[in-house]
């Protein structure tokens, strides 16, 4: 199921975007996919596939649009440490 919306962006909003009003859809469909995978809605996988990008672009844009989760970082530092204990034995 897909949707269409319909939203009014004030002049000064568009301004601060420093986007061309024929960017805006783009920009505010990245703007809910970044946030959907913050929220944890949204795989990595889904990102790309919602925006056509490959694995590589889809990192970038992740990185660009500080859309991290939470727990992420909290899943690094367990990786590493668990890589680092093991590379001690």
């Amino acid at each position: 199921m897909s949707a269409t919306i319909e939203i009014f962006l004030p002049d000064t909003l568009v301004k601060a975007l420093g986007a061309e009003p024929g960017e805006l859809p783009r920009k505010t469909l990245e703007a809910l996919v970044a946030q959907a995978y913050r929220a944890g809605k949204f795989s990595h996988a889904q990102v790309g596939e919602t925006l056509g990008l490959d694995r590589w672009q889809t990192d970038a844009f992740l990185k660009a649009a500080q859309a991290q989760r939470p727990s992420e970082r909290e899943e690094f530092v367990d990786d590493l440490t668990n890589l680092r204990n093991m590379a001690k034995r």
